[in-house]
Parts: C-alpha cells; sequence; structure tokens
C-alpha cells in the first residue's frame, strides 16, 4: 500500500502536540524545582529553629518528625520519638494527660497551654509553652506541636514577683514607721488613725472591694492624719473647748496631709484619701467643698470610718461618746452628709456581724 505523506495541517498539528509536550516538561520540571525548593527552605527552618518542633500523626498520635532542637531539649535521641505514639515518649509518659491532650487536638485543630512541664530524659524539670495545629500534608493529616522552653522566663517573673514584695514589704514599713513617729507625738492620733484603718477596710470588704483596694483603704487609714503633724500639740492635746482659730489650723491637716503624702507614687489613692475623707456628700466638707460624686469611694468609706471611731473613742476634750450614739449619728447623715451605702455596710458590720474595734 502507498504511504501518503501527511497534509500540511496534521504536520502542523504534530508540531503544535510536540512543542506542547515540551512546554508541559518544562513546567513540571519547574514545579518540581520549585517543591524541592520548598522543601528544602522548609527542612532548614525546621532543623534551625529555636523551639522544640513535633510532628504527630493526627490518626495515630505517631511521631512523625521531630527537630534538633527538642531533641536537645528533652535530651532523647531522635530513634526515641519516631515511630512512637505521643505518650509512649518519656517525657510525656503521663499516658492520661497526654492522650487527653491529643484528643483535644484531634477536636479542635488547636491548642495551647502557657505553663506545661515537660520532663527531660535526666529527670530535670523545663516549663514550656505548648502550641498545636492541625493541617494536611499531602493527603496526610498532621500535628505540628511547636514547644517553647521558657524556663528562662519564668524564672525571670519569679526574680520580679520577688522584687515587688520586697518593695511591697519596705512601703509598708514606711508606713509603719510614719504611724509610729506619729504615736509618738500624739498617742491619740495614732490610735485613731489605726483604728479607723481597720474599720475602713472591713467597710470595704462589706460593699465587694477586692483585696488590693482594701489594702489600699487601710494604707489610706493609716495615714489620713498625717497632715496632723503641723498642728501644735498644744493644741491636740489641750483638755478644753477648741476655738474658732484652733479649729481652722486642724482643719489645714487634710491639705497638709495630701501635700506631704501626694510626693509619693502609691498604688492606691492614699493621698486623694487624705485631703477628702472630711469632705460631705452635700458640700458642707472642707477643705473644698466637693459634693457627691466629686468624692472618691475611698474617701467616702474614710469619712464614716473617721467619724465612727472618732465619736466612739475618749479624747481629751471629751469622753467618748458610745456606739449606740454613733451609729444613730452616721444614720441620720445618710445621704446627706454620708453615702448612704458606705453608711449601710458600716450599720450591718456592727448591728449584724458584732464587729469591734481591737481592744
Amino acid at each position: 500500500m502507498p504511504i501518503v505523506p501527511p497534509t500540511s495541517e496534521v504536520t502542523a498539528a504534530i508540531e503544535a502536540l510536540g512543542k506542547l509536550a515540551a512546554e508541559a516538561n518544562r513546567v513540571s520540571a519547574l514545579a518540581l524545582d520549585a517543591l524541592r525548593t520548598s522543601e528544602s527552605r522548609y527542612r532548614r527552618l525546621f532543623e534551625a529553629a529555636h523551639d522544640g518542633i513535633l510532628l504527630l500523626n493526627a490518626e495515630t498520635a505517631q511521631v512523625e518528625d521531630v527537630n534538633p532542637f527538642l531533641i536537645k531539649m528533652l535530651d532523647y535521641s531522635h530513634e526515641e520519638f519516631l515511630g512512637k505514639k505521643l505518650w509512649e515518649v518519656g517525657a510525656f509518659a503521663d499516658i492520661a494527660e497526654s492522650q487527653k491532650l491529643f484528643l483535644e487536638l484531634q477536636a479542635n485543630d488547636y491548642i495551647r497551654y502557657e505553663d506545661l512541664p515537660l520532663k527531660t530524659k535526666s529527670g530535670a524539670m523545663v516549663e514550656v509553652e505548648f502550641i498545636s495545629n492541625a493541617y494536611d500534608c499531602e493527603g496526610v493529616r498532621v500535628i505540628q506541636c511547636n514547644i517553647r522552653d521558657i524556663s528562662q522566663r519564668k524564672r525571670a517573673e519569679g526574680a520580679s514577683l520577688r522584687y515587688l514584695e520586697q518593695l511591697k514589704v519596705a512601703l509598708m514599713n514606711t508606713v509603719e514607721v510614719a504611724t509610729i513617729i506619729s504615736e509618738m507625738r500624739d498617742p491619740y492620733t495614732a490610735k485613731h488613725e489605726r483604728r479607723s484603718s481597720l474599720l475602713a477596710g472591713a467597710i470595704g470588704a462589706e460593699l465587694g472591694f477586692d483585696e488590693v483596694r482594701q489594702e489600699g483603704l487601710r494604707v489610706a487609714g493609716a495615714l489620713h492624719d498625717i497632715g496632723m503633724i503641723s498642728i501644735p500639740s498644744e493644741i491636740l492635746s489641750k483638755p478644753g473647748k477648741i476655738s474658732r482659730i484652733e479649729m481652722e489650723l486642724i482643719k489645714a491637716h487634710a491639705q497638709a496631709g495630701y501635700d506631704v503624702l501626694s510626693r509619693m507614687e502609691w498604688p492606691w489613692p492614699v493621698a486623694e484619701v487624705a485631703i477628702q475623707h472630711h469632705e460631705r456628700m452635700d458640700g458642707s466638707g472642707y477643705p473644698n467643698g466637693l459634693t457627691g460624686n466629686q468624692i472618691i469611694p475611698e474617701a467616702r468609706i474614710m469619712a464614716v470610718a473617721d467619724v465612727v471611731e472618732a465619736m466612739s473613742s475618749h479624747r481629751p476634750y471629751r469622753a467618748a461618746l458610745g456606739i449606740d450614739r454613733t451609729l444613730a449619728e452616721i444614720e441620720s447623715g445618710s445621704g446627706t452628709l454620708y453615702d448612704t451605702d458606705v453608711v449601710n455596710a458600716c450599720l450591718r458590720l456592727f448591728r449584724e456581724k458584732n464587729y469591734q474595734f481591737p481592744a
């Protein structure tokens, strides 16, 4: 049979197919090269990472890969990780917790522990931050666990906390020194500050203040009359009636206390309590005639604690008036002179909870 030469159209089609195949091969080679480059880059990142990386099969919990940093961190060899389930590796040997952790990973595709203790092969404990994500990799569901050693950070945090505790002790010692100096000069004022300080803290607790604010109330109470140090002792201990001029001098203690206390940085409004504890809700107080919400809550509490302690205690110029008369006084001034919620809290303490000043 004679061979029929291809037509020009067929020849053109064959040439086009050849070019297409060549282009496909070129593109395939480029894609393969890009994949190899990507894998190489990932491997370099995996190997050089300064966090531990653990790859798990998401179905079986079997360790698929582990990077050098985690091997060094936990002191287990590459072989001691590979092919084992998560809880079969010594560092994760708490079977119940590790299996619970894995189930949570499977369910949520993400998990984070900010403070997880792991044990090294030698038995040392390492504090780590543990973050895991699940994703698909070449048709296989994997879980990548990033494990960061935070032991150094925890030690630094511990040192910071100890330093803050030392600062707090120093601050409270300073408050105590100020109280002792006040007591050496005027025992009545020092006793008044201590007792009203405790009552202010108790009222704050009754009103739902947290421990930090309660402590602030006690510190403010211990110092609220520090400005009295500017008043001549003859006036403070005077047994008779105080004159109008002497009273004006005494009133100046609120501003004097603020001037002293405001020079220090406090974690509570200590200076503000000193200047506001004689302010009254209707504006009839001193030194600035503040009203209502212009008076901070701590100062409203201090106002009531100050009056209750002062009236119920002995003073050089008068005998103690007794707690019943004192409570009747603040009750009659509720809403006008004193904050209603503060008065009610104080009344509950004494009438329902049997609060008593220390001897």
